[in-house]
């Protein structure tokens, strides 16, 4: 008899988790990705996060050099290009010419743009992100 009443809660707790993660715009199954860093030396400052609605660019120690927030259902890129010093780059546009990528610093994201390069160390590490971001978007169910 105990059991069932376990079993209750545990059900009622996982629900309400699911719940509560809907309605903060979380995905709820994993739907996401987090990465410090795009390869060593200089490019370990860069945060990227994922979730159904946004791909998240911060640099530097809580994004205070720079903050980008990307609608993951109007962005797209081109694959990677050659960057400096022997780097990539990853180009963002939006897919209808509008500035949808907010941008700015720490939480202050109020500007706007069209475009968003972030760079990496290696062609390599600019693929991987490439296709992580392709995953979530057919995870997500918005992919073209």
């Amino acid at each position: 008899m105990h059991w069932m009443f376990a079993a209750v809660f545990g059900l009622m707790a996982f629900a309400g988790t699911a719940a509560h993660a809907q309605d903060r715009g979380e995905p709820v199954g994993g739907a996401s990705f987090s990465v410090w860093g795009t390869g060593s030396g200089s490019y370990f400052y860069h945060r990227l996060t994922g979730d159904c609605d946004t791909v998240d660019h911060g640099h530097g120690r809580n994004a205070a050099w720079g903050r980008w927030l990307m609608p993951l259902s109007r962005i797209f890129e081109a694959g990677p290009e050659e960057g400096e010093h022997g780097g990539a780059i990853l180009r963002f546009r939006c897919e209808d010419g509008t500035e949808c990528i907010r941008r700015g610093q720490l939480d202050n994201v109020t500007g706007r743009t069209g475009e968003h390069v972030i760079p990496f160390e290696t062609m390599e590490g600019a693929r991987s992100f490439a296709q992580q971001v392709a995953e979530l978007k057919v995870a997500c169910g918005v992919a073209r």
